[in-house]
């Protein structure tokens, strides 16, 4: 039985990392002084020890007493005894049998550790759910590739899973589809290390469960469980790697099949000896019923935002795992609640195709767009300015929280950011260039005015496409941006639209004035950049024409977007032309002298998407290089784009108007401000 809680008692987390972070302001707010205990699994890990040495000052201001300098286990026993503890709790994996250990030599409620190893070690825990004739999985821990090729054989169907005994978050798990894909992997795990430090001795070889999976997390006392919350998985295959998180989506209609889940859940927990707190225990729905995948005796991992869970759920699976330990009558309560969540939660895992040094992270303000984005988690690719390729669970780029009432605006949003991850890796993370793409940021104040403008002859054409595109009507007020001297503007001024123009060249502004005093018509010009622009549903439609867009960085386009979008009256429409990426690619090749410098004067950067260009201006210094680097968006890309900035395309056009097809030079899009 657990204690009863005395005023001011003592509560020691182990490890308290990733969720377990949140365990100090839990045991608080019951009385409880946390004291934080080191399992000493970061002396067999580097990268684990920097993590730990990094999270020390946090610790030491979360509680009362930070003991990660023990010797041996008498030394720490002898250490806690003093504090008199009345609870122990593992905040992460690693913590979890140091927690069976303390709470029975300590004297203190906890699950033994009889089965402790088999909380932690994948092999151990089917052989038990085995022994309680549960639904498990075959398996194999072997060194030996010949052994572990017969045993895959002998299940006589394809893919097999590999794994690490005791890893954990898809770390070192592949999904092989064949004798080679199986020695590929086993060889890759065999003698490698964990994120813990601890040595891949032997493979973990299982059968493969297919259908969907669920992850149920628990709370528990004195044996009796009670569910906090369930969870749905979806997840991406990767050619010879682990499936890729992509959503984890709290499950809020209980069904039949979830009810199966659980109850299945509960008996794992109980053939695994789980008597008290949390648990987090990921099963699969087959075809056949429930199988388990692994199981801990912790909360869920992650560390998500704990406020988020709170809206959803009215609760979270740490303050629940507190009151398991410290307050009997509060688990009664729990345990009498029905599971009923008020909100759509989901996390989104980003997955990143590319790797590379980060330039810049659009995805942040382009995701804080969408109505059910709530909190994102870049640090890791911020602190460290590179971006992993995504293989598994620990090098997802990001995570990102969606919380709203309605789901179907949550599955929008989540459909959103897929769609980002697959037509438009950029626009979530801007890697840099090589050294020998790196263009000028202001570039577009050192183009001679004459390549800004294309030729006299071609404006009257150019303007009833633009007239003709945009449905417009004489009278309608119209934002020519940038309108450069306004040799297009003014026909359609002659056509009846009232005209503004904005343009960051002052001698273009000038001669646009100039023309429209000597034809009597008016207009009103003034210098200004784009990305300034601050007029509020001023104007029936706007005009961005001859490769007007793209000359900045993502964010910086974006909110060239948004401001456009901004002056829209609702209804109003605008238009943007632009080069046709598949044309370009199609006739533009990348290549570098020895000296590592492009040939040519114009060339692709795949990396950044630009298409970048090299020429000579002359200045008061004399001849000098500018490299410009113009943005060239695909159609895919400018959908996105423009529908987070509140806008819809409606129409793409080739040029002249045709159908737009992979064979046009140029794409001329409508879109239009919902009404």
């Amino acid at each position: 039985m657990p204690h009863s809680t005395s005023p001011h008692a003592v509560a020691l987390v182990v490890d308290g990392y990733s969720t377990g972070q949140f365990y100090p302001v839990a045991l608080k707010k019951k009385g409880l002084r946390p004291v934080h205990v080191s399992s000493g699994a970061e002396r067999n890990s580097p990268g684990l020890r920097e993590y730990v040495n990094h999270y020390t000052e946090k610790l030491r201001s979360d509680y009362e007493v930070v003991i990660n300098d023990w010797q041996d286990l008498g030394d720490l026993k002898q250490r806690l005894s003093g504090l008199k503890p009345m609870y122990v709790l593992a905040g992460c994996e690693t913590g979890v049998e140091m927690t069976d250990i303390l709470a029975e030599e300590l004297g203190l409620p906890g699950n033994g550790t009889a089965t402790s190893a088999a909380r932690r070690d994948k092999l151990a825990m089917h052989r038990i759910l085995a022994a309680h004739g549960l639904p498990h999985l075959a398996s194999l821990a072997t060194e030996d590739w010949e052994e572990a090729l017969a045993f895959a054989a002998g299940l006589g169907s394809w893919p097999v899973v590999v794994k690490p005994l005791r890893g954990a978050a898809t770390e070192g798990v592949r999904l092989c589809r064949s004798p080679e894909e199986l020695r590929a992997a086993f060889n890759a795990l065999v003698g490698s290390t964990t994120m813990f430090g601890e040595r891949n001795g032997r493979a973990l070889i299982q059968q493969c469960a297919i259908g969907r999976e669920f992850a149920v997390n628990t709370i528990s006392r004195d044996g009796r469980h009670v569910l906090s919350d369930l969870w749905e998985y979806s997840k991406i295959p990767s050619p010879g790697g682990a499936p890729l998180y992509d959503r984890t989506m709290l499950v809020r209609d209980l069904g039949e099949e979830h009810h199966g889940v659980i109850d299945y859940a509960f008996k794992a927990l109980d053939a695994l000896g789980v008597r008290i707190g949390p648990a987090h225990t990921e099963i699969m729905l087959t075809d056949r019923g429930p199988v388990l995948i692994e199981c801990g005796a912790r909360p869920m991992g992650g560390a998500f935002p704990q406020y988020l869970f709170m809206e959803a759920l009215g609760h979270t699976q740490v303050q629940w795992s507190v009151d398991s330990y410290a307050d009997a009558q509060a688990f009664a309560a729990h345990a009498a609640e029905p599971y009923r969540p008020v909100r759509a939660l989901w996390i989104k895992s980003l997955i990143s195709t590319r790797e590379g040094a980060v330039r810049s992270i659009p995805g942040i303000a382009l995701a804080a767009r969408l109505p059910s984005v709530r909190e994102g988690n870049f640090l890791e690719v911020l602190a460290s300015g590179h971006l992993p390729r995504t293989v598994d669970f620990v090098t997802s780029s990001a995570h990102l929280f969606l919380c709203h009432a309605d789901e179907a605006v949550v599955e929008a949003d989540w459909a959103t950011l897929r769609e980002m991850e697959i037509e438009a890796q950029n626009e979530l993370f801007e890697l840099s260039p090589d050294a020998a793409l790196e263009t000028d940021d202001d570039w577009f104040a050192h183009v001679p005015d004459e390549q800004w403008l294309k030729p006299e002859e071609a404006a009257p054409g150019d303007a009833d496409i633009i007239w003709r595109a945009l449905g417009l009507s004489p009278g309608e007020r119209v934002l020519d941006c940038p309108c450069g001297d306004a040799r297009v503007g003014i026909h359609l001024a002659r056509r009846g639209a009232v005209l503004t123009g904005v343009d960051i060249n002052p001698r273009f502004i000038e001669r646009a004035r100039e023309r429209f005093a000597e034809c009597g018509l008016d207009g009103e010009f003034r210098v200004g950049d784009m990305r300034e622009l601050a007029e509020r549903e001023a104007f029936d439609a706007i005009v961005n024409w001859f490769d007007s867009f793209g000359y900045f960085d993502i964010e910086d386009d974006f909110e060239v977007l948004r401001r456009f979008a901004g002056a829209l009256r609702p209804g109003g429409r605008i238009l943007i032309e632009s080069p046709s990426r598949i044309g370009i690619l199609r006739n533009i090749s990348y290549s570098c002298k020895d000296d590592g410098k492009p040939v040519g004067t114009v060339c692709w950067d795949e990396v950044t998407e630009r298409l970048v260009t090299r020429f000579q201006v002359s200045g008061p210094a004399g001849q000098r290089e500018v490299s410009s680097g113009m943005r060239v968006y695909s159609l895919a890309q400018y959908k996105l784009l423009l529908r987070l900035a509140g806008l819809e395309l409606a129409h793409v056009y080739s040029e002249d108007l045709k159908e737009f097809s992979e064979t046009s030079r140029r794409m001329i899009m409508v879109a239009v401000k919902p009404a």
